[in-house]
């Protein structure tokens, strides 16, 4: 079966970012932070985005491996050492799209004397299981260049003698970005690309690396392509419009023009539609959506399409 891809942009809403704990600098609870297009600009790490995919499959009921209690403030495991895996069967719906590894070190290094003044040291060797993750996905950046909003806060209760109870709290108004690839063939259970679309148009709360802030992390807008290319050509394909202090799709509309993308590989939906450029993009030949939903469901229909081994993900 050939090698085919499910990519994606997503970009949110605006929204107001901050930590409420975990990092900070003094009394200054800080967001993360990338350079991009030499500005500054905060950001929310590719791991909070796969916890927050993985959390949603359990909030789903789906059966997961790696489960949070959020009680306990602990991960749980059905089966850590994934004693299970032998390269086939049908794995949890984490390990399928995320892969793992597991390096258990020797029990124990040998050492044999060969003659009373050499000495050779022999290794044990250690067991390695693990699976390469079908699913890459990168940092999220903002798409506004920070500009050092900050609050002033005060601890809420009874004031101890010697403890600050004044801090400040980085916030950012923004929409944030992110780019995922899926390759569709590693996927050993096909209907799990499904419960990933399902996620990615309907995601629960993401965080920091140490810290829940509420921001909503589901698409305003989105671009997807379904394609045997190897390389997405969409990374962070919206951008920050300083005229209009909005955003513009302008690189990608360039794409598409040049003929570096196919039209009929793209699918795009939400806020986009309505806007100039989204017009542009349908008279191009790309297929635009005015929901993020619709245009998640034209992508599972392509994707079936693609090979009798899809046909599971058609509703």
């Amino acid at each position: 079966m050939a090698t085919h891809y499910l990519y994606g942009t997503i970009l949110t809403g605006e929204g107001v970012a901050a930590n409420n704990r975990g990092d900070n600098i003094g009394n200054t609870t800080t967001l993360q932070k990338v350079f991009h297009q030499d500005d500054l600009h905060t950001s929310v790490s590719a791991e909070a985005i796969r916890f927050a995919i993985r959390y949603r499959f359990q909030l789903e009921g789906l059966p997961v491996n790696r489960s949070y209690d959020s009680s306990l403030g602990k991960l749980l495991y059905e089966n850590e050492k994934r004693t299970y895996w032998n390269g086939t069967g049908t794995p949890f719906i984490d390990d399928d799209l995320m892969g793992f590894m597991d390096a258990a070190a020797a029990k124990a290094d040998r050492e044999e004397e060969e003659s009373s003044d050499t000495k050779s040291k022999t290794k044990g060797k250690g067991k390695t299981t693990r699976r390469q993750s079908p699913l890459a996905i990168g940092r999220a950046v903002s798409l506004r260049p920070y500009r050092g909003e900050i609050t002033f806060n005060a601890v809420s209760g009874e004031k101890e003698k010697g403890k600050l109870s004044l801090y400040n709290a980085e916030m950012h108004t923004t929409e944030y970005q992110y780019t995922f690839g899926l390759n569709l063939g590693d996927v050993l259970n096909k209907e799990n690309i499904s419960h990933f679309l399902d996620a990615i148009v309907d995601m629960p709360a993401v965080a920091g690396n140490h810290a829940r802030f509420a921001y909503d992390f589901s698409p305003a807008s989105l671009v997807l392509r379904v394609s045997s290319a190897h390389s997405s050509k969409i990374h962070n394909c919206f951008e920050h419009n300083e005229d209009t202090r909005s955003y513009t799709v302008e690189k990608l509309i360039r794409r598409v023009e040049s003929g570096d993308i196919a039209p009929n590989e793209l699918i795009v939906g939400g806020e986009i539609a309505e806007r100039e450029e989204g017009k542009q993009l349908q008279t191009l030949g790309v297929e635009v959506f005015g929901g993020t939903r619709a245009a998640a469901d034209e992508a599972r229909r392509r994707i079936v399409r693609l090979d009798q081994a899809y046909s599971v993900l058609e509703r």
